[in-house]
């Protein structure tokens, strides 16, 4: 397994893990709205920030974004592993991935919304230390809201925790 960048060659792949993913809890998903970040992976122009995919001898099994939303805060969406592949470690290694390249970019703060019932998807987070928040407002595409903070490179140096207002 190999997590990397997106390619454009990428995107039809991770549309149909998204898809397929959502499908098996009853949900469709809709690049156009409430799946626009994950839609526009691997695009020129896209508004990620981050955009990793987990490829397994050359076909894409799992795939995240993040999106800035301010200096020091950003957001993780479409984070998906292809139901067949999952119990692999695929989803632990695509976030770990995804929190470190964040970390880098100097982010304090990553938030996500998720489903109640994506048990495995919320155990993974809870393993990482993503602190459940007030639930997001009906129609966000989620019922669930979580945050984890990031060590900025000051608080590496001293050890300290920090965390931005986003």
């Amino acid at each position: 397994m190999h997590i990397r960048k997106a390619r454009p060659t990428d995107n039809f792949d991770a549309r149909a893990v998204v898809r397929k993913s959502l499908a098996s809890f009853g949900l469709v998903a809709d690049f156009d709205t409430l799946d626009a970040a994950i839609g526009a992976i691997g695009q020129p122009g896209s508004p990620n920030e981050i955009e990793l995919v987990a490829d397994i001898a050359g076909k894409v099994v799992g795939c995240l974004v993040i999106q800035r939303r301010s200096a020091a805060c950003a957001k993780l969406f479409g984070f998906h592993v292809d139901a067949a592949m999952q119990g692999r470690g695929i989803g632990r290694a695509l976030l770990s991935e995804a929190i470190a390249a964040a970390a880098k970019r100097s982010f304090t703060e990553l938030q996500l919304e998720t489903c109640g019932g994506m048990d495995a998807a919320i155990h993974l987070y809870e393993s990482f230390g993503w602190k459940r928040g007030a639930d997001p407002l009906p129609g966000s595409g989620g019922d669930r809201f979580y945050s984890l903070a990031l060590m900025d490179q000051a608080s590496v140096e001293t050890g300290e925790r920090a965390l931005a207002k986003c």
